[in-house]
C-alpha cells in the first residue's frame, strides 16, 4: 500500500452497449488509533512497514472495548471518531464517538488548528 505510485491508465473507446462507470466515491482511511502517530513535522500519518505515511483524505479512526461477563469478554472494534486530515493536519469537522455510536464530542478544524469544541453528554 505505501510503495503504491500514481500512474497513467490508457484509455480505450467504450464498446457498444456498455455503459460509462460511474464515479467513485473517495474510500476512507480506516485506521486503528494506536497506529495514528505523529512525524518529525509534527504531521500526522499511519505507521506501514515502517514507513509514516502521511494522512490525507477522509478518515475514520477505530478502538476496542472489551465486552463484560464472566464466560469469555471479547474485544469488540467501534468507531472512535471520523474526520478529515488535509496532508496531516486535522480538517474540516471531527465528530467522536463513544461505544454505542453516539456522538461525545464535536471539534472544527482549520488547517491543524483548533477552532471549535463542544462535548455531548
Amino acid at each position: 500500500m505505501c510503495t503504491a505510485k500514481n500512474r497513467k491508465t490508457t484509455k480505450f473507446p467504450p464498446k457498444q452497449g456498455i455503459k460509462k462507470a460511474k464515479k467513485l466515491l473517495r474510500l476512507f482511511n480506516y485506521i486503528k488509533l494506536e497506529d495514528l502517530k505523529k512525524n518529525k513535522d509534527s504531521l500526522y500519518c499511519w505507521k506501514i512497514d515502517c514507513e509514516c505515511n502521511i494522512l490525507d483524505g477522509k478518515t475514520a479512526l477505530f478502538t476496542y472495548y472489551q465486552t463484560t461477563g464472566d464466560d469469555n469478554p471479547t474485544l469488540v472494534p467501534y468507531t472512535y471518531a471520523e474526520g478529515e486530515f488535509l496532508e496531516g493536519k486535522y480538517q474540516g469537522i471531527w465528530k467522536y464517538y463513544d461505544k454505542n455510536r453516539k456522538v461525545i464530542k464535536k471539534e472544527k478544524w482549520d488547517n491543524g488548528k483548533l477552532v471549535y469544541s463542544k462535548e455531548y453528554k
